[in-house]
């Protein structure tokens, strides 16, 4: 029989944790910085942003709701791709909460009446 004593089991119980305080810290570092697969996010954003403010210059009759709006990006061919998968009603919504404020305007009417007028 081995009887430790309690320093003993100390130092054992230190080295464990330090074993995995060491392992923990790189795994975090290592998930934080390993580069995601695919588009980079900024890029989409603009990407899509950009298909945004496309749609709104070729509706010229007037009846553009953010519904209308949201349909009419989910057909776009561009959607179909890996990199835009996730694209669902609420990254739209931030979109159009970013050209809000790119534009200076609180609304949707605003937004069209401002990317109308800047031809």
């Amino acid at each position: 029989n081995v009887i430790m004593s309690l320093d003993e089991i100390q130092l054992w119980m230190f080295i464990t944790f330090s074993a995995a305080l060491i392992l923990g810290i790189y795994k975090v570092y290592i998930l934080f910085n390993t580069p995601v697969e695919g588009m980079d996010p900024q890029t989409q954003y603009t990407q899509l942003q950009d298909q945004i403010i496309s749609i709104i210059k070729e509706n010229n009759t007037g009846d553009l709701d953010a519904d209308t709006l949201f349909n009419t990006m989910n057909r776009l061919e561009i959607l179909k791709e890996d990199d835009f998968k996730n694209f669902n009603r609420n990254r739209f919504n931030q979109l159009i909460q970013q050209l809000f404020c790119r534009y200076g305007v609180n609304s949707l009417e605003q937004l069209i009446r401002h990317i109308h007028h800047a031809d």
